[in-house]
């Protein structure tokens, strides 16, 4: 698939969802199928969504996402810190009680413990799409109710890998430690990248998924 026509159905997925304003976005690459995304959104949600539509698109192996969030209206720290609150109260899959927010120049923390990971990224989510949100840092620490020994959980990530018949396994190794599975090696495309983090994140233990997985012939200098 050439570049050009990669590039094309990227700003043609970008300009169809109504979410995202494709007049702020600008698309380059410089390595075919490495998408860069420039530019600036409105909200930090638009930032994550831009790239996951990106992601998505056949023939793209990897996206770098530079978007800047400048939000249209100026709110202080204080006033986004009581949303997020706001919303965790809301939110009947959080136990709000257990987490603390903090805003800093427009940059939301989340601290404190839950028991799941579903219930770390919705508390995550209740943050990232309000109005003034630049970032969301997520240091919630998932502790579950009953504790699975890492090697039935590693036994339960690779044969919920081997079921997804979308993943090539042939270069990807797993290893667990405290409930935390780390993902090496190297797969196809991005997509594959972020199928096999959901995947591991949905098996029952799971506290935290660190994804180094790399796509063939793409390996990101260290920062």
């Amino acid at each position: 698939m050439a570049n050009s026509d990669i590039i094309n159905d990227v700003d043609r997925a970008l300009a169809s969802d109504t979410r995202i304003d494709r007049t702020m976005v600008r698309v380059s690459s410089e390595q075919p199928g490495v998408i860069t995304l420039d530019g600036q959104v409105d909200t930090y949600n638009e930032k994550i969504l831009a790239e996951d539509i990106v992601g998505r698109v056949r023939g793209v192996i990897d996206v770098i996402n530079n978007l800047s969030v400048v939000p249209p209206l100026a709110r202080s720290d204080e006033e986004i810190t009581e949303s997020v609150i706001a919303n965790l109260k809301r939110d009947s899959w959080v136990e709000w009680a257990n987490i603390s927010v903090e805003t800093i120049d427009g940059v939301v923390f989340l601290r404190g413990t839950v028991k799941s990971r579903v219930e770390k990224q919705e508390a995550e989510n209740d943050a990232r799409w309000l109005a003034g949100v630049v970032d969301v840092v997520n240091h919630i620490v998932v502790k579950p109710e009953m504790k699975i020994a890492d090697a039935e959980i590693a036994r339960d990530v690779r044969a919920a890998l081997i079921k997804n018949t979308r993943l090539d396994l042939t270069e990807m190794n797993l290893d667990v430690s405290d409930g935390v599975v780390t993902l090496t090696g190297e797969v196809p495309n991005f997509t594959q990248k972020r199928i096999a983090e959901f995947v591991a994140f949905s098996v029952p233990g799971v506290v935290d998924v660190l994804n180094e997985l790399h796509v063939h012939g793409l390996r990101r200098p260290a920062a």
